[in-house]
């Protein structure tokens, strides 16, 4: 077990750093992004992707937890894994492919999140994955962590104003 909760605690340092990168350089960035991500200022983009992040180390837990006993935390953990390796291909390399300009985000996406992600969930796993659940998980995770991003951005504006 020891070995699987390595490739997590790996994962979960891709996944952190990936944010930070975004924390730091994406606000400045977004002045420019167009469709690809909303103008969003220092303070009010920090708040938000430190709650993702928090998140984020929150279904880490609780998969550690109780992920083999638990189907739906099983999947939404895998599921947020997946959503943080489709976010290294849309909207990082598709922005920075349109806009012909470095996305934040897009070389720790790429290099570090999409190779250990995709590992954590399809090798590091003993048990079978059934494809539905996992695009479900993976469905849910998105859909909430999207839904999120706005009122936390809202909620970041008026804590730090």
């Amino acid at each position: 077990m020891m070995y699987y909760i390595e490739a997590e605690i790996i994962f979960l340092i891709c996944f952190t750093l990936h944010n930070i990168e975004e924390a730091v350089w994406l606000p400045e960035w977004s002045k420019y992004a167009g469709r690809f991500h909303p103008q969003t200022g220092k303070n009010e983009f920090k708040f938000a992707v430190t709650v993702v992040t928090l998140s984020g180390y929150l279904i880490t837990y609780a998969f550690w937890k109780w992920g083999s006993s638990n189907e739906i935390i099983r999947y939404l953990y895998l599921g947020f894994v997946m959503m943080m390796c489709f976010n290294a291909v849309f909207p990082h390399l598709t922005a920075a492919v349109v806009l012909k300009k470095y996305a934040p985000g897009l070389l720790t996406g790429i290099f570090l999140n999409l190779p250990v992600g995709l590992y954590v969930v399809f090798f590091s796993n003993p048990e079978h994955l059934e494809l539905h659940k996992l695009i479900l998980g993976f469905a849910v995770y998105s859909g909430a962590t999207l839904l999120s991003l706005r009122p936390l951005f809202k909620i970041g504006r008026k804590f730090f104003s």
